[in-house]
């Protein structure tokens, strides 16, 4: 696998953890409307963790991308 699939692969994994964490939020919102504020208060907590490793998680995506040799110059 070359480096170009591995950092698209990962991007789209990060995009679709971003989309997952989305819904998350969403369904939390939806709880906490029907009133069962605890259940709603777990997603989110549970989300904390991932939004927690968002910033690592693109900081390396962003390496990635830019960690590739110098043109030569002839």
């Amino acid at each position: 696998m070359s480096d170009k699939e591995i950092t698209t692969l990962l991007t789209l994994i990060n995009h679709r953890q971003d989309r997952l964490a989305v819904a998350c939020k969403e369904i939390a919102d939806w709880i906490d409307r029907q009133g069962d504020v605890p259940v709603a208060g777990k997603i989110r907590d549970t989300l904390k963790a991932v939004e927690a490793d968002e910033v690592l998680v693109k900081k390396t995506l962003t390496s990635l991308t830019l960690d590739r040799p110098l043109p030569r110059f002839r």
